[in-house]
């Protein structure tokens, strides 16, 4: 089970993608606008992190450029969910500091593959510095 936090101002989106985590074991958190969500990941500690590009009042570059600017949430993954559909806005948000990037129209259960593998990965980055 892990805790992953959605932030996009598309409730159907959210709601779509939460829909589809919850029954896996995850508990889903979400925000619609990017203001607050790097108080969020350094309180609540999520597994991953789901940005949209274009939200309210900050957007999903911007939130991730301050994420990875942070020490508290330096190293969550974060996967960019957006419309932009352009090579140059990927390159862009890889450079943020983005972990995987994906455009809307999704697939579902190809989001979901992607979301688990990222949180897997993350695991084990975290086993392994322990040991």
């Amino acid at each position: 089970m892990a805790l992953i936090l959605i932030a996009d101002d598309d409730e159907l989106i959210v709601e779509m993608v939460a829909d589809a985590l919850r029954p896996r074991g995850h508990v889903v958190g979400t925000l619609d606008d990017g203001r607050h969500v790097v108080d969020v990941v350094t309180v609540k500690r999520p597994a991953l992190v789901i940005l949209d590009c274009g939200m309210p009042t900050m957007c999903g570059t911007e939130v991730l450029r301050k994420m990875r600017a942070s020490t508290s949430c330096f190293d969550t993954p974060v996967l960019m969910l957006t419309g932009r559909r352009s090579e140059a806005d990927e390159e862009i948000a890889f450079r943020a500091g983005a972990t995987d990037y994906m455009r809307k129209p999704f697939n579902l259960a190809e989001l979901v593959e992607r979301i688990e593998s990222l949180i897997l990965e993350a695991e084990c980055r975290l086993q392994a510095a322990s040991m």
